[in-house]
């Protein structure tokens, strides 16, 4: 076998090159003792580009608006208030999700390796971090497999009696045939099922407009009314301003479960087609969301339905389901409107279908790139002629079957224990993905890469998300991940399964971080050593390759392709 190996001050790159027959045997890893990430293409084969920014658009759009946006509303609105709703979801997506976005947008530009951010935490930070990371990241993804699966059955128990572990094994089966006929078709599937989120969204808030104004049955302009009928800031666990803190409180962990984006932006950027450009576009549009969903979507649910809707909390009382149980469909019908629940129901149960596809997807290309990276054993890197990595997908489900957990237990219980596991668990990513942007940003100084020079080619946030939004967000992650489970110590609150449901991940993580650094006597590494250029130099030829090879198509003649590339371009380019 031979050899080749080219030491900087950077980083070591290895390259193994062994003849079997006319086939080449080919190894790329970073050479770092304590990391040994390889990527056998003969044996294993690998996942390929074909997300455009078409796909990538809408899947980071929609990954974002599931049962959590359209069903889930209801409990934090009850117990908090509208207000209190409103400026929790604001402040998490503008203060933690809009700068963690930025800062994916920056590393990813610059190195769109398979396993991203997995990867960084390990070649720049430490492999303890990369490994609890990996880890950390794949029971997050199944988790949230689980809480749409369940989603998924509650929702169309709207309309049948039907055991609800039926329409668990229709989701999971679903995700199973949709995930092994390639990323173009996943990316397929997500574009038009995001795309239905998106004109639900948008319908609701235009009826939303015109029903506040007076357009409605009962011809009555009520205006802001419902905002404040239940209250603005509800009193939570105790009375007077410490109780109204609590509930504004408990809305920024329940935004940390609903609002999502940075963690699958980081998993489709080694399968997206053009990275530098694809992912920097992502990125810029993360304000979309933002504006669109969160701020749009619950002004105009707050308009609709007061939290102290008598149906509101009937539905909650008794346990209802999909539509019955949507603040949206709850208002809508306060107004005088009827007939609109199933069409909504329908709607609803697409947009808990689709993320839960979404981060099947995630937990497949986490398991892929932790099977890269050695934390995972190496047959997991196996993938079908259409880069679908079939091991990880079987994985994954077979871990989705903790949905039927369902069926013996209240859906409801099994749906809020899923939440809470989930949303610890994407906090403690998120303190990973923030750890590696730090390093980045110290690394690229001092090996020589001056990101706000005028010639630096790659993606950089506006200049006022680093260090000033990015520090605050860290911060603000830390603090809501530790009191996460605040209402626990309560009297009356207390049990053993809120307690483990809301501090496993992050007990989990410290326990995953001290065993790799323990097991593999791993480093911290420096400025010099954390190695930034393993792979890049393949992904710049291989975009290069790319921008030829389309610049060498010609565009199709006539007016309604004229048109069509129009429309492409601005929506999406």
């Amino acid at each position: 076998m031979g050899v080749l190996e080219s030491k900087g001050d950077s980083s070591n790159v290895v390259v193994d090159v062994e003849k079997i027959g006319s086939v080449d045997k080919y190894y790329e890893t970073t050479g770092f003792e304590d990391f040994n990430d390889k990527l056998d293409v003969e044996k294993y084969g690998q996942t390929q580009r074909k997300l455009s920014s078409r796909h990538v658009s809408l899947l980071i759009i929609g990954q974002s608006v599931g049962t959590g946006l359209f069903i889930g509303l209801s409990s934090p609105l009850m117990t908090s208030g509208s207000l209190s709703l409103f400026l929790g979801f604001i402040g998490f997506a503008c203060l933690v999700i809009w700068p963690l976005m930025q800062a994916v947008g920056e590393m990813c530009s610059f190195l769109p390796i398979k396993g991203t951010f997995l990867h960084f935490s390990a070649r720049w930070v430490d492999p303890a971090l990369g490994f609890a990371c990996s880890i950390i990241y794949l029971y997050t993804s199944l988790m949230f497999i689980c809480v749409e699966a369940v989603g998924f059955a509650s929702v169309i128990s709207f309309w049948t009696d039907i055991n609800p572990g039926v329409f668990i094994a229709i989701a999971l089966v679903s995700y199973f045939v949709f995930n092994i006929f390639g990323v173009n078709w996943y990316g397929e599937i997500e574009f038009f099922s995001s795309m239905l989120k998106v004109l639900l969204i948008v319908g609701l808030m235009i009826f939303g407009l015109v029903s506040m104004c007076g357009g409605n049955p009962h011809h009555n302009a009520y205006g802001f009314e419902h905002w404040k009928q239940g209250g603005l800031m509800k009193e939570y666990l105790v009375g007077g301003n410490t109780g109204r803190f609590l509930g504004f409180w408990n809305v920024l962990i329940y935004a940390a479960f609903a609002c999502g984006g940075p963690d699958l932006l980081g998993m489709v950027a080694g399968e997206i087609a053009h990275p530098r450009k694809n992912i920097a576009l992502a990125a810029k549009r993360a304000y979309v969301r933002i504006y669109l969903f969160y701020f749009g979507g619950i002004f105009f649910m707050n308009t609709l339905c007061a939290s102290n809707n008598p149906i509101l909390i009937a539905s909650h009382e008794s346990g209802a389901s999909g539509a019955a149980a949507s603040p949206w469909v709850i208002g809508i019908k306060s107004v005088g409107v009827h007939g609109l629940d199933s069409l909504v129901n329908v709607l609803v149960m697409s947009a808990a279908w689709s993320c839960g596809n979404a981060f099947l997807y995630g937990a497949t290309r986490t398991a892929y790139g932790a099977s890269l990276a050695g934390y995972l054993p190496r047959f997991f890197s196996k993938c079908l002629k259409n880069g679908a990595p079939i091991y990880c997908v079987i994985f994954s489900l077979l871990v989705g079957c903790l949905s039927f957990l369902s069926i013996s237990n209240s859906t409801a219980e099994v749906f809020n224990w899923f939440i809470n596991l989930a949303t610890t668990g994407i906090l403690c990513t998120y303190l990973c993905i923030w750890w590696s942007y730090f390093k980045f940003r110290r690394v690229m100084a001092a090996q020589g890469y001056d990101m706000s020079s005028p010639d630096y080619p790659y993606f950089t946030a506006p200049w006022f998300v680093h260090p000033y939004m990015t520090y605050f967000g860290c911060f603000l992650n830390i603090v809501i991940l530790f009191f996460n489970g605040f209402w626990i110590f309560f009297p009356g609150q207390f049990s053993v399964a809120n307690l483990f449901t809301s501090y496993f991940a992050p007990v989990f993580f410290v326990v995953l971080f001290f065993f790799w650094k323990l097991f593999k006597r791993t480093h911290f590494r420096t400025n010099a050593e954390a190695d930034i250029t393993t792979g890049k130099k393949e992904i710049d030829d291989e975009e290069e390759e790319e921008i030829a090879r389309e610049a060498a198509t010609p565009r199709r003649l006539g007016l309604l392709f004229k048109i069509y590339y129009k429309v492409a371009d601005f929506c999406f380019n």
